[in-house]
């Protein structure tokens, strides 16, 4: 649950950030006159806007290997074109895997998947216990009415 709630801030965050950014993007673009030269001042407002999507991005494919690595769940192979995509934040690391929305959908049913069988068999052995705990009351009520 924590980690939901850091996920769901961090995101939250970003969304602040890159609103932000595109007002500022679209006021800069205002202020050019058409056909004037920005000397790439606008495409570098919106080069910013890009890496902040991607870093959305980056959290939720972050959040969601997490979420399948508690649940032993595998992730699609990086090799899967279908599943990832590259992109490089322009830092020391080198290009990133992200999921791409096939890849976030596919994992996201295999861990509702997962879910709902744990909380199958939890709601199995409640059952049991729950039968098990009436059947001894009504024997110790049933052995009280024969004393």
């Amino acid at each position: 649950m924590i980690a939901y709630l850091s996920y769901r801030i961090q995101i939250a965050k970003l969304n602040k950030t890159l609103r932000k950014l595109l007002k500022e993007a679209e006021s800069v673009e205002k202020g050019y006159k058409l056909g004037e030269d920005d000397q790439g001042h606008i495409s570098h407002m919106y080069h910013k806007c890009d890496l902040v999507e991607h870093g959305i991005e980056f959290h939720k494919t972050s959040y969601l290997k997490k979420m399948a690595d508690k649940l032993i769940i595998p992730m699609p192979s990086l090799h899967d074109e279908t599943m990832y995509k590259n992109f490089d934040f322009d830092d020391d690391e080198g290009p990133t895997n992200l999921l791409t929305e096939n890849g976030i959908y596919h994992v996201r049913e295999l861990i509702r998947k997962e879910q709902k069988a744990q909380r199958d068999v939890i709601a199995f052995w409640f059952a049991i216990i729950t039968g098990l705990i009436g059947s001894i009351i009504g024997l110790i009520s049933v052995a009280k009415g024969l004393i």
